[in-house]
């Protein structure tokens, strides 16, 4: 429980720090320095509240307005306790399911609501790659479903998917847009060809160092319908990564 307090309370002073950066960065140079306005400590408190009310989820597990006096009267003895009563504890059993169940619901909703956003998007992935396929006989699909086109084979040697690879990579959707790429950051990335999305691993396999290659890699083999939240990538997307494979570092033996 006090993990989950610190928790929310970092949110919230996360939430007030970022409020003043925006203003900041959106002022122009030259303009005049404009006093803060002033607030009562009461009104900043009811920032506190509404703060904790958006970043704790509570919305998405179903809980709204009609909650809110059962949610203050809990949080006002909870800052009146000096520990928990006996009374709270009594109920911390229940309390746990209630919310284990709040949560299960909202994230089956989350979810569905992907599922249904994903569909359309898996579509367009498999007609991309059938039109790519119909236009260029180099590009391969293999029994994974991975599609791949090799323009450089690089080095007999290929890695095995518990190696570690050094790799320029750049990866977009397929309308185009880049979610990613190492060439913008000036830096290869280093990392084991298992611990990537399935497509990618197995797609840097195809080539030996040297080698270049681009991936087109289908949801299933990729991020699926749960993609990082708020990224460019979508639910369902296919990805399509160019990559060069710089140097291949074998797994040591065990």
């Amino acid at each position: 429980m006090l993990k989950q307090t610190s928790l929310v309370l970092g949110a919230a002073l996360a939430a007030f720090s970022f409020q003043p950066l925006m203003a900041q960065d959106a002022a122009a140079p030259a303009a005049a320095e404009v006093a803060a306005p002033k607030y009562s400590d009461a009104e900043l408190t009811e920032v506190l509240g509404y703060m904790l009310a958006l970043n704790t989820g509570l919305k998405d597990m179903g809980f709204g307005p009609e909650d809110a006096d059962a949610i203050a009267k809990g949080l006002k003895q909870g800052l009146t306790d000096a520990q928990p009563s006996p009374a709270v504890m009594a109920k911390m059993q229940a309390f746990q399911e209630f919310m284990q169940a709040r949560a299960q619901a909202a994230q089956a909703k989350a979810e569905a609501a992907a599922a249904a956003s994903a569909g359309g998007n898996i579509e367009a992935g498999k007609a991309f790659i059938a039109d790519l396929k119909a236009k260029d006989a180099d590009i391969q699909t293999a029994e994974s479903g991975l599609s791949y086109k090799i323009i450089e084979p690089g080095a007999e040697a290929k890695p095995a998917m518990t190696d570690t690879v050094l790799v320029h990579y750049k990866g977009t959707r397929i309308d185009g847009t880049q979610f990613d790429s190492s060439y913008d950051r000036g830096q290869p990335a280093t990392f084991p060809l298992n611990g990537v999305v399935p497509g990618f691993g197995e797609g840097l396999t195809k080539v030996g160092a040297g080698g270049k290659i681009v991936l087109y890699i289908p949801s299933e083999l990729g991020y699926g319908n749960s993609p990082r939240p708020g990224g460019a990538i979508q639910p369902g997307d296919t990805l399509v990564f160019e990559c060069e494979l710089i140097e291949v570092n074998p797994a040591a033996a065990q």
